[in-house]
C-alpha cells in the first residue's frame, strides 16, 4: 500500500449470495455464495479466481447494477444505494461515445452532475493531461489506439471524482506490451490519488504486480478461499516481475488457483508460469 498504511475498511461485504432464477426451466444458478470480503481504505485490492467464478458479478453488485439476493455489502458504513457516487467503474469495453471528443468524453459524468462549461474543460484537460494524452483532446475514439482509448475511460471516471475505482479486466483486451505500459501507468495515478481500487482480473502476474492484497476466489459458487498479502516495495518497477519474492508470490497464488482447476501444481523451475488463467 502507498506510503501510510490504512486499517479502515471502505467496503465490507458479508455473507454475500446471488442466484438467478430461470422461471422458464423452473431452475436457479447461483453465482455467490458466501461471500464476504473486505477492503481497506486507499488499499489497491485484486480480485483473482477462474473464469465463471463470480469476480464480475461482485464487481456489479458493488457498483450497484445488479442487486444481491441476500447479505449485506457497504461502502463506508452505508448501503450501497446511498453511496453510488462514491463509486466510479472502468470495464474491459472502452464505452466511449464515438460521436464526442476525447474531451467531451472525458466531461461526461461532470455535465451529468451539472458542472458549469469552464470548469468540466478544465477539469477534463486536467484527467486528460495525467493520463497522457492531452494533445489528443479533439480527437474522436475511432482516431486512437485501444490503449489510448482505455486511458479515455480511466480519465474519464475519474474526472468524475469517485473515491473508489471499481475496474472489470480494463487491461483485458490490449496487447502484452500495452498492458504493461497501462499498468505502470494506473499505479502511477493511483500513488498519486490514494483512492481505493478494487480491480478484477485473469492474470497472475497482473494482480501481484498492481495490489496490496490478492483476494483468490474459488470456482463458483464464488467465494473468497484465500487472500495473499503482496509485500513488495513501491513504487514498483517493471523488473520486479524477475525477483525472487515475486515468483514466489506467482507461485503460491497458482497453487491456490490450480486446486480450483484441477490441475497438480508444478515448481518454476519445471515450467513455463502461465500468467493468465482461463475456465
Amino acid at each position: 500500500m502507498s506510503e501510510v498504511t490504512r486499517s479502515r475498511d471502505k467496503i465490507v461485504a458479508r455473507d454475500l449470495s446471488l442466484t438467478y432464477a430461470n422461471e422458464a426451466t423452473d431452475s436457479s444458478h447461483t453465482v455467490l455464495d458466501g461471500f464476504e470480503l473486505s477492503v481497506r481504505d486507499g488499499e489497491f485490492l485484486a480480485l483473482l479466481g477462474p473464469s465463471g467464478c463470480g469476480k464480475s458479478t461482485f464487481l456489479s453488485i458493488l457498483a450497484g447494477l445488479v442487486p444481491q439476493t441476500s447479505g449485506d455489502i457497504t461502502v463506508d458504513g452505508e448501503a450501497v444505494s446511498a453511496a453510488r457516487q462514491k463509486l466510479g467503474v472502468v470495464f474491459q469495453g472502452y464505452a466511449l461515445f464515438p460521436w464526442r471528443t476525447v474531451r467531451k468524453n472525458v466531461e461526461t459524468g461532470l455535465e451529468i452532475r451539472g458542472v458549469k462549461s469552464a470548469q468540466r474543460r478544465s477539469e477534463a484537460e486536467r484527467f486528460l493531461r495525467l493520463v497522457g494524452l492531452l494533445d489528443f483532446a479533439d480527437h474522436y475514439p475511432h482516431q486512437l489506439s485501444g490503449g489510448m482509448r482505455q486511458r479515455v475511460a480511466i480519465a474519464r471516471v475519474l474526472a468524475y471524482g469517485p473515491e473508489i475505482l471499481l475496474m472489470d479486466e480494463p487491461f483485458g483486451a490490449l496487447d502484452a506490451q500495452t498492458r504493461e505500459s497501462l499498468q505502470q501507468e494506473l499505479l502511477g495515478i493511483w500513488e498519486k490519488s490514494a483512492k481505493t481500487v478494487v480491480f478484477v482480473t485473469h492474470s497472475i502476474d497482473e494482480a501481484i504486480f498492481l495490489a496490496d492484497r490478492v483476494a483468490i476466489m474459488g470456482r463458483g459458487p464464488g467465494r473468497v478461499k484465500e487472500i495473499v498479502d503482496v509485500d513488495l516495495p513501491r513504487p514498483r518497477p517493471a523488473s520486479i516481475r524477475h525477483s525472487a519474492a515475486f515468483v514466489a508470490l506467482r507461485e503460491r497464488a497458482w497453487a491456490s488457483l490450480s486446486e480450483e482447476l484441477g490441475e497438480q501444481p508444478t515448481p518454476a523451475s519445471e515450467r513455463v508460469v502461465e500468467r493468465t488463467i482461463g475456465a
